[in-house]
């Protein structure tokens, strides 16, 4: 590439090319997580029952995808830190580059990544129904079908790859933040544990942080919410890194 030709553009899609190709890493953890998620689906979750006397009793086990996304989020959390070790960020100074090409390649390979990661946690759904219903010694299976399955699955896919990304997006403020400093390295653990900690205790805090999200009705809305704050972090994270001298 002749200098000429040397854009943010041109630089960005390099580095993204070979992020993408580079760090297969995070593609094999991905599948590891998810089939971790998997087998901890088969437990079901959640269970329902009744019964008259005890000549009657029924048990209702829920099979859902939900233990997959959970283990995905924290995938996302997890890849998005270690991409803003110094070691990843070297990478990028191979290229003809700066903080903000840097930045913006990071952001895009999140975003392949989430997608990926959004779709197959939605299709895990159907493999773990699959794996259940031809499981021997199992009781009457019901499918709850849906005449509108394809749609459903892309708002699932949607809303999944949303929350992906604002752990993700919290996961690159983290590791922004802790590389200010060698001692926010023990610093921001203690204080995102406490806050874990202290807000599960009371009620407030994180779990207010959750339901803003989660208890949020409207689609729109939540796809606003989700966009407005993961762009907060992200740009919060590039306004930090601006601050580092541009290595040369």
């Amino acid at each position: 590439m002749s200098l000429s030709n040397v854009t943010v553009q041109n630089v960005v899609k390099e580095q993204v090319r070979y992020k993408l190709s580079a760090y297969s890493g995070v593609y094999l953890s991905l599948v590891v997580l998810q089939l971790l998620g998997l087998l901890f689906s088969f437990n079901g979750s959640g269970m329902s029952g009744g019964g008259r006397g005890e000549s009657f009793r029924y048990s209702i086990y829920h099979y859902t995808g939900d233990g997959v996304i959970t283990f995905t989020l924290l995938w996302a959390f997890i890849v998005s830190i270690i991409i803003t070790t110094r070691a990843y960020r070297n990478d990028d100074f191979t290229f003809v580059s700066n903080r903000l090409t840097s930045n913006l390649s990071n952001f895009l390979f999140l975003v392949l990544a989430a997608i990926i990661g959004a779709i197959t946690a939605e299709l895990s759904t159907y493999v773990l129904k699959v794996i259940m219903y031809f499981l021997p010694n199992f009781g009457p299976f019901y499918y709850t079908g849906n005449p509108y399955s394809l749609l459903v699955l892309l708002q699932g896919s949607m809303v999944t790859f949303l929350y992906i990304m604002l752990f993700a997006g919290l996961g690159y403020f983290v590791g922004t933040i802790i590389r200010l400093h060698p001692l926010l390295k023990v610093v921001v653990p203690v204080v995102l544990l406490g806050v874990l900690f202290f807000g599960g205790a009371t009620g407030t805090g994180v779990p207010d942080i959750i339901k803003f999200f989660v208890e949020e009705r409207s689609l729109t809305i939540f796809i606003a919410k989700s966009i407005a704050t993961s762009f907060i972090l992200f740009g919060a994270s590039s306004w930090i890194f601006n601050r580092v001298e541009v290595r040369q």
